[in-house]
């Protein structure tokens, strides 16, 4: 699969990072900036209806954009999701390179602004009432009364192959990572920091840090209003909780995906939570060092601005660990 590329996401040192208890090697994935879109979200999505489409269409999985195009406008192909930030955009987005349409369903109290950027991508967006975690219901009902293509990045029994080839195609940014890494600095990553929403993006970290030639360290971030992985690794088993309102919108979900949760459950080092006020002091240091990231992107330093040498340490990393923050999206603004 072959999308033109307009921009690069790359990894930019942190100026200063003694407030995080770090006085260096710690770097930050910056993902403001991927093939023209302004979070990671693009890498899963693309794959994944790349993917899905090819194979209802019985299509090689080396087959053309143009041509995967042409055939799913011929069969009047349509995307269905439910999202609560960047999600749907990239599903539109990708709608909208293949000609096809897309229905994007959002829950109620999702902001203005992060509507319109769905909609500037040519879907139709359908606000629904409650939270996200019904947003998800009504779309998979949606999907299911229509026969548009559901296409979610969470999942649970009987619907897992699309949320998983969603993780494959992050896989991507781990390779950079890594190539980025040896040719700054020469070493591999000690600390990796994600933030969780559904949990789909952290399973991708799980999946490539805790490989067995790997010795890497994986602590997970979420908003204080939407601790869905941490009530989960509590009580031992998926277990859904009511969400508040946060800046963090893309984190703001109340289920952990059944497909990562195994992954979450057996592989996360250390779990940690952050409020709004946390995440925007982030925004705004990021900010002062040029790095334009949204309140979920900047949520990794936040929490690493949490942790004390001692939490450090009991993680066996010190001074000279090298630390990798994913910052995930870019500012709507």
């Amino acid at each position: 699969m072959s999308i033109p590329l307009t921009a690069f996401a790359v990894s930019t040192g942190l100026i200063d990072t003694s407030q995080a208890h770090v006085t260096d090697g710690c770097q930050l994935k910056d993902e403001s900036h991927r093939i023209g879109f302004p979070a990671f979200k693009i890498l899963g999505s693309s794959w994944g209806i790349y993917r899905t489409l090819a194979t209802r269409l019985d299509l090689p999985l080396t087959v053309s954009i143009e041509d995967l195009a042409t055939a799913a406008q011929k069969e009047n192909m349509r995307l269905c999701t439910a999202t609560d930030g960047n999600h749907g955009r990239s599903v539109a987005r990708m709608a909208k390179l293949l000609g096809i349409k897309a229905k994007i369903i959002v829950p109620e109290d999702m902001d203005q602004p992060t509507r319109d950027n769905i909609s500037s991508e040519g879907a139709q967006v359908i606000v629904t009432p409650g939270d996200y975690d019904l947003a998800v219901k009504h779309a998979d009902n949606a999907a299911a009364t229509s026969g548009d293509i559901l296409v979610m990045d969470t999942g649970w029994p009987g619907y897992e192959e699309f949320p998983n080839a969603m993780v494959d195609g992050y896989s991507t940014m781990f390779l950079e990572v890594d190539n980025q890494l040896q040719q700054m600095i020469g070493k591999p990553v000690n600390l990796a920091i994600a933030p969780v929403g559904v949990g789909s993006f952290a399973q991708a970290v799980v999946r490539h840090y805790k490989s067995p030639e790997r010795k890497t360290a994986v602590i997970t971030v979420e908003a204080n209003a939407a601790p869905c992985l941490r009530h989960a690794l509590e009580k031992g088993q998926i277990a859904p909780i009511k969400t508040e309102s946060t800046i963090m919108c893309g984190m703001n979900c109340g289920t952990v995906s059944y497909t990562a949760w195994p992954f979450l459950r057996d592989g996360v080092d250390a779990c940690t939570s952050i409020s709004d006020v946390e995440s925007h002091q982030a925004v705004l240091y990021l900010d002062s060092c040029g790095i334009n990231l949204g309140p979920c992107g900047a949520a990794p330093l936040a929490a690493l601005r949490t942790l004390c040498p001692k939490d450090l340490a009991s993680l066996d990393l010190g001074e000279g660990s090298v630390i990798v923050l994913f910052g995930t999206e870019g500012s709507e603004s």
